[in-house]
């Protein structure tokens, strides 16, 4: 049995609005999702003089602006854990959402800073290689 045209004529639009909102639910999730985890603005410029600084490989095991406690690969560092303290000139090279992330999975992060005074001032932040040989660039 055939339904009549009204029933089927409602069906149809009863569909194509549950279509529409399921698209457009599927469209804001896919658009929250991606502002949450999708890639951040643009990269934190380094510094003119970068090649001159010495730098560390190794995980960060904590993130707490201004300070930064970084657990170096190479034993040799001095340290089992190193601090640092980012000033206020350099807070500008730092992406403390993309700091923290490294922190929470313990992907390698290379430390550029400078030393004054026994204590070590974080100038910048690059993503260690993956390879990385784990030496000290001091």
């Amino acid at each position: 049995m055939t339904p009549p045209p009204e029933e089927h004529q409602f069906r149809s639009r009863r569909q194509r609005w549950a279509i529409a909102i399921g698209t457009l639910g599927a469209v804001v999730i896919g658009s929250v999702l991606f502002w949450l985890f999708g890639p951040g603005g643009s990269t934190p410029e380094a510094p003119v003089n970068l090649s001159d600084v010495p730098y560390v490989d190794g995980t960060l095991v904590e993130v707490e602006p201004p300070t930064l406690v970084l657990r170096p690969f190479d034993e040799s560092a001095g340290a089992e854990e190193m601090e640092f303290t980012i000033r206020p000139q350099d807070e500008q090279h730092f992406d403390v959402a993309h700091l923290r992330s490294h922190s929470s999975i313990g992907l390698p992060t290379r430390l550029y800073y400078l030393e004054e005074n026994g204590r070590k001032f974080a100038v910048y932040k690059q993503d260690a290689p993956a390879n990385s040989s784990r030496e000290d660039g001091s």
